[in-house]
């Protein structure tokens, strides 16, 4: 579940449409206590953090506000839903052919550690896409992804050694998460807290159909033509079928360009560029007093020269970029290493393991002092970043990941060798969890619309999930390396349970910490929960990965000397996986020993998934438990309680409150006795 400014973002800057950004001044600012001069927000409580809106956002509302009808928005829908499925087909394969690349570069065990770089690429490009998606536009962002994502199949697809092949990753994982982001973005701005959840079904049912393809697909790509023409395949295909959602988009974006609003908000844009950059006003005095060609020529060039350089200056500054550096710094130092130790326990007193763990440790306070105070722009500001709702959403996203992808890691592999699984069966059965979080989101999504309370089915998927890691243990984690079909039934019965819970655990909390802030803020916190779950996935498969390269070798040979099978096949067993099963059948003591290894490691990782399940719902409990409204957001709804402007002028409110602490909790509100502090 997986992605920098394209020069053609920056060109043409005096178009009114696609280049003129937020200005520092403009952009939104969090100021405590401001008491709005508007009577749009005079029943706001006194000292609620208030925010100006920024121009990009203001955009972003009145091109979303060009939906009409039902048959219009469900056409929009109905592209990104067909534009989510091609990119799900294109992760399944190329996370399945992974495996097959590090097999032909004898480095298969180095597997975890191309989904950590992958995952860490991800965790640190998502809060980026989105704050560039509020400056630059959601359509131009969405392109710019693209661009990055083909050019990792590109990559990956001719790659010769393991080096390539994960540098092909980074540019993949950065482009495949800045599509989806700015896909959740799209959907959110176009519904209703009321239905959010049913709104994101499009990004989640096409694992409907997927679950139960790929596994042909597949098949037919390494029978016919090999993992490398099997990614290489998704560079043309993806943007193709993309194009719809992209033109329909361009569309909306041209009807708002016809409106008085949108050129107010442009005008806007350039005033402030002009009052805030004297040079720049100057050069365009001279372009409305030059009187030939050429003076004109000479002034309109260094005008834009200034444009240019302001716009690199949001991108350094106003979009955090230094920020999104640090953190991927820092996750990167921090993860992969745990990876690449192997199964050699001396590689962890190499300086090549120690030293990068260390710098990692050491750049985390400077990481949190850049965003805590020289940034001009955090990630998350602290008014909102402070608030119980968000945090504790935050640590759902890490530890829900956690427990799903500790065992899940090498579910692939794990059904293929160490279950006699054919290559259709195992990647239909690794997928079954998204298969059932497919079905399960529109239906809680239709559910949400009468309850209108997402907390309470958190907490009833914190205790399904309990029951699928019991399952997990027994199943992944008692192989005898015989009863074959037994275990992987089990198996598949335990991801499907595990899938409902990860609905609950993601999209719903996802939907929970939205409702915490206004439009201005959505995109931040939706990409930083995003961010904390792909941060989860790296960690689960780091801490995964550090198991299995360190115990799966000597697991196997202690196997393989107890069934009296020579141990120099260990190796070759942990190293190449996939052609030690084509030379020994299933059931012969070579498989055995292998089969029985696995399970001694799966046993591990799937306890650790279930403890975990007990800290996690201590956050889950934390959570806020907004009514969910029928309104964009809870500052729409006070908007529309005071018989304002619906959500077409929404573009024209200059400000919003923030942060939204007037939820009702039953079960907290029992809690908070002996725990006064949680407000």
């Amino acid at each position: 579940m997986n992605d920098i400014k394209a020069s053609s973002i920056l060109e043409n800057s005096d178009s009114n449409r696609f280049q003129e950004m937020d200005d520092p001044k403009t952009n939104s600012h969090v100021v405590e206590g401001f008491e709005s001069r508007s009577s749009q927000t005079s029943s706001e409580p006194k000292g609620a953090p208030m925010a100006e809106k920024s121009l990009g956002i203001r955009k972003s509302e009145l091109i979303i506000s060009q939906l009409e009808g039902r048959w219009h928005r469900g056409l929009y829908f109905f592209f990104i839903f067909i534009g989510m499925y091609i990119t799900t087909v294109d992760n399944y394969t190329i996370n399945i052919f992974i495996s097959y690349a590090t097999n032909s570069y004898k480095q298969h065990s180095l597997m975890a550690t191309i989904g950590t770089i992958g995952a860490v690429a991800s965790a640190a490009s998502m809060p980026f896409f989105a704050r560039a998606a509020d400056v630059f536009g959601r359509l131009e962002l969405f392109v710019v992804a693209m661009i990055c994502k083909v050019m990792g199949i590109i990559i990956q697809s001719q790659a010769l050694d393991i080096q390539r092949y994960a540098a092909g990753a980074v540019f993949y994982a950065f482009g495949s998460s800045g599509t989806v982001i700015v896909w959740q973005l799209c959907v959110s701005d176009a519904s209703t807290l009321k239905w959010r959840l049913m709104a994101l079904a499009p990004l989640c049912m096409p694992v409907i159909i997927n679950t139960w393809s790929v596994g042909d697909i597949t098949d037919q790509l390494l029978a016919r033509h090999g993992w490398e023409f099997g990614i290489a395949l998704w560079a043309f295909t993806t943007p193709l079928v993309c194009l719809p959602y992209m033109l329909t988009h361009l569309h909306l974006m041209w009807k708002a360009s016809k409106t008085s609003t949108w050129t107010q908000i442009v005008n806007e844009k350039r005033q402030k560029f002009l009052d805030d950059s004297p040079t720049a006003k100057r050069f365009h005095d001279n372009i409305l007093a030059s009187t030939t060609w050429s003076e004109k020529l000479v002034a309109r060039l260094k005008f834009i020269s200034i444009h240019v350089a302001k716009k690199l200056v949001v991108i350094l500054w106003e979009m955090d970029f230094i920020g999104f550096l640090l953190l991927a710094v820092v996750l990167g130092l921090l993860l992969v290493p745990l990876t690449l130790a192997g199964g050699d326990h001396f590689k962890w007193q190499q300086a090549s393991t120690i030293v990068p763990l260390v710098m990692g440790f050491v750049t985390i306070p400077i990481f949190v002092i850049w965003e805590s105070k020289l940034t001009k722009k955090p990630m998350l500001p602290f008014a909102v970043m402070k608030d119980r709702g968000v945090w504790a959403a935050l640590c759902v996203g890490v530890f829900s990941t956690l427990i799903t992808f500790m065992p899940g890691s090498y579910a692939y592999p794990v059904l293929l060798v160490g279950m006699n699984a054919s290559v259709k069966i195992a990647t239909r059965t690794a997928g079954l969890n998204q298969f059932t979080e497919g079905i399960t989101v529109p239906v809680l999504g239709l559910m949400l619309t009468k309850v209108k309370r997402a907390k309470v089915f958190i907490i009833f998927g914190n205790f399904i999930m309990f029951i699928a890691m019991g399952l997990f243990v027994h199943f992944r984690g008692s192989n005898d390396g015989i009863r074959d079909k037994y275990y992987r039934d089990g198996v598949a019965i335990a991801m499907c349970i595990s899938g409902v819970a990860s609905a609950t655990f993601y999209r719903l909390t996802s939907v929970s910490i939205q409702s915490c802030t206004n439009h201005e803020y959505m995109g931040p916190v939706t990409s930083i929960f995003a961010t904390s779950y792909t941060i989860g996935i790296a960690f689960a498969k780091s801490i995964s990965g550090a198991i299995w390269t360190q115990e799966m070798l000597g697991e196997i040979t202690t196997r393989m000397i107890n069934l009296n099978v020579d141990p120099s096949l260990a190796m070759i067993a942990y190293g190449s996986p996939y052609d030690f099963i084509a030379q020994y059948q299933w059931g012969s003591p070579e498989r055995v020993a292998v089969s029985t290894a696995y399970a001694a490691i799966q046993r591990k990782l799937s306890i650790v998934g279930l403890c975990l399940c007990v800290p996690i719902l201590v956050f889950i409990l934390l959570l806020r438990n907004h009514k969910l409204v029928d309104s964009q957001n809870m500052d729409d709804e006070k908007q529309k309680s005071q018989n304002t402007d619906d959500e077409k002028n929404a573009a024209e409110r200059e400000t919003s409150q923030i942060i939204f602490k007037d939820d009702e909790d039953p079960i907290l509100n029992f809690l908070r006795r002996p725990l006064g502090f949680l407000k």
